[in-house]
């Protein structure tokens, strides 16, 4: 966290490295590939770990967005692989944050501050697998095999770094141990876990050293050990601590730190939003940042990060002209909160929203709905911090009207102006969504690199600059100061980006309507011209109509051109029909026709005498 737990871990890595290391193992692409290939050999099976995760996806699934194909797209697929690994192990993967930054997707184009090497991974996957299945779009087999082959890389790295464990302690990988070998073996792939693979030794006698003196550093280490034993008494349940453990019981419970670690974790997170919560003005779910600089002067809590830098994390709410505010949600999930502990992924800060999310579209089982379902719904789900059934306030119906009225009636549940919604309704919960591009995970080194600053944290000076200078501070009887008119509005953008635009379903017909019906007109027009034409190769009698001077060998080519316009006709409505020609474009084309027909029937009436 942003507390004196992580700022320990940060001062203690620099003496850890030397020795067998534990540091992470940058996977290449042969070995992703690879790994993917399986995991869709293997669909077929559907073993049970393969079963587990299609029902974990397909919820998700099904309430996103569907191209043309009735496939999810690179977004959508990154949003709901992000979704599934953060709500089931807390695993921030690297390449799907939210609001990365993405200006060359795939791996090896652009700069170095384009792409980070450890990004690229989700998004060849992704690519791999559309060539491999040879269409545009992502099935729910193809986001099964992306998420099992993403896990199967996690569990590379755990194994790598449990052999490095075992080289570093002399133990032999292919005989059993004592229980108390195994203890000594797990708590050495543990501190590296802590330390993001910053740890490294030559030697048992180094490595026990090392672990003693993080013990004695690492301020949370009672709490963090207490974890794990009773990790470790749930693991070996069945046998007693007198028995042998063999390498396979070993790396399954290695395995387990690294899945379950986020419960732990939760803990403190909870503890960071209770004492921000605490801190807030009358804008809910935000700090001033003049009050957040306080809380890191007079307590042990570290909220030093530097304004710059919680802009850029998309932590700092500038909507009000005459301070800032930090957003308690945005920087609680935040990169300087999180725990670099793989090269794969961080675990950070779970957001609660996700969870939220996950309950809508779990009973919508669609990607939009109408403002009134949605506001059933959420008047009767509970968060962290909001009890139900509560009555809506009538600004949060209006706004989530506003949502359905730019996007033609109804509320796309993945799009911004939704997400803002729902921050306005859970702002505790939900973050505040900004635009897309404007800001970036990015660690405190990555943004030190990045702007050529030398630290993300403010100075002692500066923090108590800020502070004196807010008027809303507190004066010595505990009131704001004068001049201290904090509203409690919340911001609203206009702005929305959609994760995918959805394709009309059988229940929509908005986007259906004018061009069956501009088809439909333009079928009616050419086939009365084809009568016409008919009528007058065959000259009849008695009738009155209009035919003006025509040769049977303009007759002729009449009736051939007819025939053209309906066959040309056909094969629009048949592309059309197949996704092969776009609504707007197919309106368009019969929209041209109509025009053309009835303007050569308006040309040859006035050029006609009745017979």
């Amino acid at each position: 966290m942003s507390s004196l737990r992580l700022s320990v871990l940060a001062a203690f890595c620099a003496g850890l490295v030397s020795g067998s290391s534990f540091a992470a193992q940058e996977v290449s692409k042969t070995e992703a590939g690879d790994s993917l290939l399986s995991e869709l050999n293997s669909l077929g099976a559907k073993d049970q770990r393969l079963q587990s995760l299609t029902n974990a996806l397909s919820t998700t699934y099904t309430a996103l967005p569907k191209n043309k194909h009735g496939l999810i797209e690179h977004q959508a697929a990154r949003y709901a692989l992000h979704r599934f690994f953060v709500q089931r192990y807390g695993w921030y993967i690297k390449g799907l944050e939210p609001n990365i930054e993405h200006a060359s997707l795939k791996a090896g184009e652009g700069s170095a501050a384009e792409v980070k090497a450890k990004e690229w991974l989700p998004t060849f996957l992704q690519n791999l697998l559309e060539d491999k299945l040879g269409h545009d779009g992502i099935d729910l087999d193809g986001l099964v095999a992306l998420a099992a082959s993403l896990e199967d890389l996690v569990a590379h790295e755990t194994e790598h770094r449990l052999k490095t464990a075992y080289e570093i302690h002399a133990l032999p990988m292919d005989k059993a141990v004592t229980r108390e070998q195994a203890n000594d073996l797990v708590r050495t792939w543990y501190v590296a876990f802590l330390l993001a693979g910053n740890f490294s030794a030559s030697s048992p006698e180094e490595v026990h050293a090392k672990k003693e003196s993080f013990a004695r550093r690492y301020s949370d280490w009672s709490h963090a050990e207490e974890w794990l034993e009773k990790l470790e008494d749930v693991h070996y349940a069945a046998s007693s601590y007198h028995s042998s453990v063999e390498y396979g019981s070993i790396l399954a419970l290695v395995s387990k730190i690294g899945e379950h670690f986020f419960e732990f974790n939760d803990g403190e997170c909870h503890d960071l939003k209770s004492v921000l919560s605490k801190m807030e003005g009358k804008k809910a779910g935000r700090v001033r940042l003049s009050t957040f600089y306080q809380k890191s002067l007079y307590s042990h809590w570290r909220f030093t990060e530097k304004a710059d830098y919680l802009r850029r994390l998309g932590a700092l709410d500038e909507s009000d002209a005459k301070t800032q505010h930090v957003l308690v949600t945005n920087y609680v999930m935040a990169r300087p909160n999180c725990l670099e502990s793989s090269g794969l992924y961080a675990i950070c800060c779970r957001n609660e929203c996700e969870d939220l999310m996950a309950h809508l579209e779990d009973q919508l089982k669609k990607s939009e709905a109408e403002p009134g379902e949605i506001a059933a719904l959420v008047a009767n789900l509970s968060s962290d911090t909001i009890t139900v059934p509560r009555v809506l306030d009538s600004a949060l119906l209006v706004r989530l009207d506003q949502v359905a009225t730019a996007n033609a009636g109804k509320v796309p549940l993945h799009g911004r102006l939704f997400a803002q919604w729902m921050h306005h309704a859970y702002p505790r919960e939900c973050p505040y969504p900004h635009e897309f591009g404007t800001t970036s995970p990015l660690t405190p080194g990555e943004w030190m690199q990045a702007t050529g600053q030398t630290d993300s944290s403010a100075s002692h000076d500066e923090m108590r600059q800020h502070v004196e200078s807010d008027v809303c501070n507190l004066d010595a009887e505990g009131q704001p100061m004068p001049g201290c008119d904090e509203e409690a509005d919340l911001p609203w953008s206009e702005a929305e980006e959609l994760l995918a635009h959805a394709v009309p379903n059988s229940s929509s017909h908005k986007g259906v309507f004018l061009p069956a019906a501009l088809a439909f007109t333009l079928a009616f027009a050419l086939a009365y011209d084809y009568w016409r034409a008919l009528r007058w190769s065959e000259c009849s009698k008695g009738d009155v109509f209009y035919v003006n001077a025509m040769s049977s060998r303009d007759v002729s080519k009449r009736l051939d051109r007819c025939k053209k316009a309906l066959a040309v006709w056909a094969l629009a409505v048949l592309a059309w029909l197949l996704d092969l020609l776009d609504g707007p474009v197919f309106a368009a084309s019969m929209a041209a026709g109509l025009v053309l027909v009835i303007a050569r029937g308006l040309a040859e009436r006035r050029s006609m005498k009745v017979v």
